[in-house]
């Protein structure tokens, strides 16, 4: 970060292939009800707080553009919450039940962490299960939390590591 606030993320390397429908080779996006050219899964990898649900399973082919963007929505997690949100993408984890079904608000005002409803919005749809519901890049651009530059959290003075538990 430099005087600024400006960040720059770098190593969403799983988007390794650039999407072409095949026919004009236009990008297509998966929100289209098309698909990109999948990325055969070999083992799970990446850092344990950004992987996604489907990585982890690595059971069918993914989108490289879907998971940057879950990873994407976690790291802006933890920009405005000031904590990652679980530590695996695992239906296993409360947290993680809780956030993919809609309850992201509620778990941030139980962690006296709050964020603007829109911010909420943001990142539950940035950290949807299903690859094919989350936003993609363009829709994330277009976000109003985006467009409306708002930016309202509170952080404790001292950290909780309660939620580690």
């Amino acid at each position: 970060m430099d005087e600024y606030k400006t960040s720059l993320i770098i190593d969403l390397g799983m988007c390794l292939r650039v999407p072409y429908d095949g026919e004009g080779g236009d990008i297509m996006d998966v929100t289209g009800g098309t698909l990109r050219r999948l990325i055969r899964p070999l083992i799970p990898c990446g850092k344990p707080n950004y992987i996604s649900p489907e990585i982890l399973k690595s059971e069918e082919p993914f989108d490289g553009f879907t998971i940057d963007l879950w990873a994407a929505g976690v790291v802006l997690f933890i920009m405005l919450v000031g904590l990652p949100p679980w530590e695996f993408a695992r239906e296993e984890d409360p947290r993680y039940r809780m956030i993919t079904r809609g309850g992201l608000m509620r778990m941030l005002n139980s962690w006296q962490r709050p964020i603007s409803p829109m911010a909420v919005d943001l990142i539950q749809s940035m950290l949807k299960e299903d690859p094919r519901e989350r936003l993609s890049l363009c829709e994330v651009k277009d976000h109003p939390w985006v467009v409306a530059g708002e930016v309202n959290g509170s952080f404790p003075a001292e950290p909780d590591e309660a939620w580690r538990g």
